[in-house]
């Protein structure tokens, strides 16, 4: 019988630990771990996102019909994570796991949304129980929240690694964006998350800078990945992730799936990946679509200064 191993839980009064994602995978006998990470949160309002994940879980067969029968437990780290913090590469580990080898075609991850909660800059805290607050919706209490995988995760007999990419910028949307006339200032819970294998994955970094590759670097600026026919209109493109600039204009997006898989489908043929920059709001500069991206796995594309006009 293998035995499941969970490492890297934290008691309450200790931070968790972070990591930055790199091309180095490390792997200990056949031990596969499991990580969350997150594309960065675009409400400048918004001081902290702290989702309890209960626990994690995969599906190693080709059919998951059977529901849970066919999962197991990839980690159970029972905590409150700032998933507003994981962003441009950090990460923190939630735990790891024997198993044995093959491809994870699912993945679930369990959380509680009464110890879920955020916090806005004012210092004010939302729950699924203040005014305003979290409309949790139907996935009150401790739902079951299924990961998209796009492509299978590879289980080799060294061990692998999980990355889920949690969007909170699409998991928590103000009312406003479905009823125009709401003055609700709370948010609604929408979730949104990936599962990928970092092993196959890749990245995409850059820097915006105003006017020219000499200019001054644009903080806040709001980027979103699409993939799609830069030629066709762009609410035909989908959208795959959202990020945004730091102090010195820099940006990434985290486990992004290479383009070589998309291309083995007849129906993504001439995709490519694109990147939207939007200034911040009040901003003079004016909006860049930077198309024709390609993602190669374990390797990071750098598309290098983006000016805006």
């Amino acid at each position: 019988m293998r035995i499941l191993r969970v490492v890297g839980l934290v008691s309450a009064v200790t931070l968790p630990v972070l990591t930055c994602e790199t091309s180095t995978v490390l792997s200990t006998g056949n031990v596969t771990r499991t990580f969350i990470t997150d594309s960065p949160f675009p409400y400048h309002r918004v001081a902290r996102v702290d989702l309890y994940v209960v626990s994690v879980s995969a599906s190693l067969t080709p059919d998951t019909s059977a529901g849970s029968s066919s999962f197991v437990t990839l980690a159970t780290p029972h905590r409150l994570i700032n998933v507003l913090a994981l962003q441009n590469g950090m990460r923190d580990e939630l735990g790891s796991a024997a198993l044995p080898s093959g491809s994870i075609t699912a993945v679930r991850m369990v959380i509680d949304t009464d110890s879920s909660s955020i916090t806005l800059r004012s210092g004010a805290v939302l729950t699924g129980n203040s005014t305003p607050g979290i409309h949790w919706q139907s996935s009150a209490g401790r739902p079951v929240l299924n990961a998209l995988v796009n492509e299978q995760i590879n289980v080799p007999t060294e061990g692998g690694h999980v990355v889920i990419d949690y969007d909170v910028g699409e998991a928590f949307i103000p009312p406003q964006v479905i009823d125009p006339t709401s003055t609700d200032s709370g948010f609604v819970f929408s979730p949104v998350l990936r599962a990928v294998d970092e092993t196959r994955s890749g990245w995409i970094v850059g820097t915006v800078r105003a006017q020219s590759s000499s200019g001054s670097p644009v903080v806040d600026a709001s980027l979103q990945l699409y993939f799609g026919r830069p030629a066709d209109p762009e609410n035909t493109w989908s959208r795959f992730g959202t990020a945004m600039t730091d102090a010195a204009g820099n940006f990434r997006f985290s486990s992004v799936t290479r383009s070589d898989y998309w291309s083995t489908f007849p129906a993504h043929v001439g995709k490519t990946y694109i990147v939207t920059v939007d200034p911040p709001p009040g901003s003079p500069r004016a909006r860049m679509v930077v198309p024709n991206i390609t993602v190669s796995a374990a390797v990071g594309t750098d598309l290098g200064t983006v000016a805006l006009p």
